[in-house]
Parts: C-alpha cells; structure tokens; sequence
C-alpha cells in the first residue's frame, strides 16, 4: 500500500486505485473543512459581543420575545404565547437561524446586540457545532461532495478504458480541472457532484423532484449555480492535490473566479502536503 501524501506522484499502473482507496477511508477531512474554517470564524464574533451580534447556537429550551423566526411570521404553536410587544417563543432546536430583525426590542436588549448591527445579522445559528455534532443530513450533504470526487475520477478513467490508471493520470485529471472549468474532466466532477445532491435532495423532499432537482443541469440555471457547485468540491480536490505533493494555493490562483471559502480552504489543505 502506498502511504499518503507522497513528494512526487507514481505512473505504475493501479496506484490510482490506491489512491482512491485512500481518498474514500478519509472523506471527513475535505468534508469538513469548510465547516470548520466557519466554525473558528464565528467561533471569534462569540467572543467580541459588543462588535457582532452573533451569540452562538441555538438556545434550546429558553425563552424569547421575537417579532418573527427568520424573517417570517412565528406559526400558532404551545411554544408560541403573544404579547402587545411580540411573541414569547419558546425554542426547541427545530428552527433555523434567528435573525436581528427577529428580536422584539426587549430581546435586542438583554442579548446587548450592537446598535449598528445589519436585521439579517445571524444572531443564533442552529450549525454552530462542532462538524461531529452536527445533524446527519447536513454532515451527509458535506461528505457527498468529498465521496463525488474519487467516485468521478474512477468513473472518468473507466469510461475512457483506462481501468489500471495511475497516481499521475490522477494529477494529470486534476490539473486539467483548473486550468480549465470547462473541460471534460471538471463537467464530469461537476456532474458527479451534482448527482449526489440531487440524490439527497428526493430523499430529503420524501420523492418529490419539482424545483430545483427538475430543472436541467446545464441550461436551465442560474447563472452562478457552476460556483456553488464548484464551491462544494473544491475542499476535495485542494485535499487531493496536497496528497499528491502540489501546493493547492497555487491551483486556486488558477481558478480566475471568486468562490467564497476557496482560498481559506486551499491554505488548509496544505497541512497535509509532504513535509
């Protein structure tokens, strides 16, 4: 077995295979990457109170005076009682980020929300964990991304005969991706990661594929949806180009768009260069 990372990529025939095996056992460490850089960021806004009016995750179980839960009206509920100022609403960690303009007044002041803090500020947000404690289905949707990537790799060299391929027709393969985003070979990783969202998406909507999963991959969508799809892969293919002895900062240069987290997640990745 090869040990990973590795100073300079093999050519012998099946290390590729190798190299997927590997990538496959450790699909937490890209898929958590993202997750963790915005877990230290926000991390750091807890501790400075009076500049951000982020306060960390949900509270489960307090009580709080809102006008609304994430900018819509607060349904009926036993955890919903009015007042002439707002709603006391009891929290259960089923609710999704609250929001500055959710807080009545009374609220604003017993949390010390800054004054010049923005109404779609994040006051609390139901992901601020640690990536090992959070919900399934949002740790799912991160290691699919990660899985998408060895798994369209292997495919790629499967379609086109190459079954035996090597650690270098990998890097070749990854090589291509960025210098080009519209090449074979990043389509075929866009799509594999595509597949696996919308795989998730029916199962989370119980079956249902109107919206998004209907619309066609490659003329119906807005224009930005390549770079949220790039977005999620990227941490992947930064961590497999640092096990393969390449610095993955240098191939975010050649991106020539702006992804939000990329670099972060490049310069990440590059603990895990040889040494």
């Amino acid at each position: 077995m090869r040990e990973y990372p590795v100073k300079r990529t093999s050519s012998v025939p099946g290390t590729g295979s190798l190299f997927y095996q590997h990538l496959m056992e450790n699909l937490v460490i890209p898929a958590s990457a993202n997750h963790s850089l915005w877990y230290a960021g926000e991390a750091v806004k807890v501790t400075q109170p009076g500049k951000y009016a982020f306060r960390g995750k949900l509270p489960v179980g307090e009580t709080i005076e809102l006008h609304t839960l994430g900018g819509k009206t607060i349904p009926k509920s036993e955890r919903a009682k009015a007042t002439e100022s707002g709603v006391l609403y009891t929290v259960d960690g089923s609710e999704g980020p609250v929001l500055v303009l959710d807080l009545a007044p009374s609220a604003r002041r017993k949390l010390d929300i800054p004054l010049d803090a923005r109404d779609k500020d994040k006051v609390y947000n139901p992901n601020f964990l640690p990536y090992e404690q959070l919900d399934m289905y949002t740790k799912v949707s991160n290691e699919l991304a990660a899985l998408a990537l060895p798994k369209s790799i292997s495919s790629y060299f499967g379609g086109t005969g190459k079954v035996n391929y090597s650690e270098l027709d990998v890097l070749r393969f990854l090589n291509a991706c960025f210098e080009d985003l519209s090449c074979p070979q990043m389509i075929h990783v866009l799509h594999g990661n595509h597949m696996a969202w919308a795989t998730l998406a029916y199962v989370r909507a119980e079956g249902n594929i109107a919206g998004d999963i209907s619309a066609e991959f490659h003329r119906a969508q807005p224009p930005d949806f390549y770079a949220k799809d790039l977005g999620t892969i990227l941490p992947a293919m930064f961590y497999a180009l640092a096990l393969l002895g390449e610095n993955p900062v240098e191939h975010y240069a050649q991106l020539g768009i702006e992804v939000w987290g990329a670099r972060e997640a490049a310069e990440h990745m590059r603990q895990y260069m040889p040494k």
